[in-house]
């Protein structure tokens, strides 16, 4: 079963199928199941000097229990005989115990934490606030404190947590950079995900505009109005029933310089001057500006002649727009395609559905337009954490817990965990053989191969070089193998969506400084932001819509912002971001 972080608060069960171990007891080395595939080959990443360290051969066997969350041990023969969990412990000189769970997950692991008894390494899902309960109680291990007194034992962790961007995450956490209780694990990406690029039916492109995809903002307008003057709908964008802007204001307000949408922090909702991560950058609420008075404007008049569905605010996104657009009236659609995985999703779903003998080629992937010779940006860090791994206090051999997570950061265990040789993927070994070991844990091909520790550095399961970049860069830009075992149809559509948005993706999203994942807006914020939405919601709808005049009640729109306390939330977002900045910034 596929797991994902949005599954937080279920229900307290234990699901345990192998005896749990307390501590790290000590057992004897396991030997290679007989019989089986061998692992794909991977590549000595030594330190070049290690004299000081212990050698890893003369270190004693000790037994580990990792717990991960979300997938099961059904088949207890697959689990004896996996090649990787042996090829591990080999590497390592260790046994491994998989203390698996679903139901009530972070429950049990903090019940174990306090009886003494939790697995030797265990996650949980980014609370920041029992890091600092448990470091306060003493329940977690100081992995900095090991590792900084052997960092010839610890190269790649040495080097991850001496990082900047690393320490800053130990002083949000307990106020000291140089205490690390856990391992980071930071999701991205591996390509930008954002919004503002339309996918197109290509024959209403055909016979509307020329075959044309529309580039600027005039273009698409445009198109749209010649869509519905022909009796289609010229463009759906996903809005949650005009409770959610997004797509809106990234197609059309964005590359016109403004935003029309509330504003929720930095980079969403505010228009940036000056440059991030100076003194000179300020993010102004632009929701009220004069130009996304002119955005609006434009929209009204689409909604008008047939350019944006009449139906926009009572038709839902993913049911009724989607088999309008499989069923030939809509002309072009918005559902995140900045992320070409969502092109993928959206063919198959909407397309194929309806067109069983359908070509990739049916569909146009559009661009993020311009207007004036500027491409909306898109400010983000791309980054959030996902959960952290610790080491309770009650683990008898933290140090080599420490050597087990060593060598799962290095080249050579991202290798053996992601099916690749130096860093590429290994096309020598088939698709039974990893069928067989993920079938032993209920899990199947999605971003990574190896259900083992892949959520351990990488939030989203991909491959991080931490040998050749730096932490920050490692896990902000990893790298994404899923399209080497994927079919070939959806090799071939993410292919597609990947190379058009190649063209323009650099000039739209804009990352900014990793401290701004510690930015933290007052509580008040908050009650402000969600004034703003609803006075978003009431007058674009209505403006859009035709029963407010935008000439006449703009005015009004504007003073409902202010009495609302969008002035004080823009001097909120500018100090916060400020004191981020002088804390985090390194």
């Amino acid at each position: 079963m596929k797991k994902y972080t949005t599954l937080l608060c279920l229900l307290l069960a234990l699901v345990m199928v192998m005896a749990c171990f307390t501590g790290c007891a000590k057992q004897p080395a396991q030997s290679d199941p007989a019989g089986t595939t061998e692992p794909a080959q991977t590549t000595d990443t030594a330190p070049e000097d290690s004299s000081t360290a212990e050698p890893a051969e003369t270190r004693e066997t000790v037994n580990i229990r990792f717990a991960q969350f979300g997938n099961n041990l059904d088949d207890l023969d697959g689990y004896a005989n996996d090649p990787i969990k042996a090829a591990i412990e080999q590497a390592v000189g260790v046994t491994l115990e998989y203390d698996t769970g679903t139901d009530g997950f972070d429950d049990r692991m903090q019940t174990e934490l306090f009886t003494g008894s939790a697995p030797d390494l265990f996650p949980t899902w980014g609370e920041s606030d029992k890091i600092a309960s448990w470091v306060q109680d003493g329940l977690v291990t100081n992995l900095g404190e090991i590792i900084n007194a052997e960092p010839d034992r610890y190269p790649t962790l040495y080097k991850m947590m001496n990082s900047e961007e690393w320490k800053a995450y130990n002083k949000l956490y307990t106020g000291d950079e140089t205490a690390s209780y856990a391992i980071y694990s930071v999701a991205a990406f591996a390509d930008p995900s954002f919004g503002g690029v339309p996918v197109y039916n290509q024959a209403i492109l055909d016979e509307v505009n020329e075959g044309k995809v529309p580039a600027t903002v005039d273009e698409f307008l445009t198109y749209c109005e010649a869509a519905g003057s022909a009796g289609y709908v010229g463009w759906w964008p996903r809005n949650d029933k005009l409770t959610n802007w997004n797509e809106i204001d990234a197609t059309l307000a964005l590359p016109q310089g403004t935003s029309i949408t509330v504003p929720r922090g930095a980079g969403t909702g505010t228009i940036l001057s000056g440059e991030a991560g100076t003194d000179s950058e300020y993010w102004t609420v632009s929701a009220v500006s004069e130009q996304s008075k002119a955005v609006v404007k434009q929209l009204a008049e689409l909604y008008k002649n047939g350019g944006l569905d009449a139906n926009i605010g009572v038709k839902g996104d993913f049911d009724d727009a989607y088999a309008d657009f499989g069923n030939g009236t809509l002309g072009a659609v918005n559902f995140g395609f900045g992320y070409p995985g969502q092109f993928r999703d959206f063919f198959k779903s909407a397309w194929l559905a309806v067109h069983p003998d359908a070509s990739i080629d049916d569909l146009a992937v559009g661009q993020a337009l311009t207007s004036n010779g500027s491409y909306g940006k898109t400010y983000s860090t791309g980054t959030w954490i996902n959960s952290h791994y610790f080491i309770p206090t009650s683990c008898a051999y933290p140090d080599r817990v420490l050597d087990l997570v060593e060598f799962l950061a290095s080249n050579q265990g991202q290798d053996l965990l992601h099916n690749c040789v130096d860093g590429a993927f290994n096309t020598s070994v088939g698709s039974d053989y990893w069928s067989a070991i993920d079938g032993a844990y209920g899990y199947g091909d999605g971003r990574c191969k190896y259900v083992w520790f892949s959520y351990m550095f990488s939030g989203v399961e991909y491959y991080c070089d931490f040998e050749n970049q730096s932490w920050w860069d490692a896990v902000s830009h990893p790298v994404d193998f899923s399209n080497s075992w994927a079919t070939e149809e959806d090799a071939a559509l993410v292919s597609k969506a990947k190379d058009t948005i190649s063209g323009f993706v650099n000039e739209v999203v804009q990352p900014l400084p990793a401290y701004y994942n510690m930015v933290a807006l007052p509580a008040e914020a908050t009650d402000i932001i969600n004034k703003l939405a609803t006075i978003t919601n009431e007058y674009l709808t209505q403006f859009i819509g035709g029963q407010l005049d935008i000439d006449a009640s703009w005015s009004d729109y504007a003073a409902a912002y202010e009495a609302a306390g969008a002035a004080e939330l823009e001097t909120m977002i500018n100090d916060a971001v400020a004191t981020a900045r002088t804390t985090y910034g390194g």
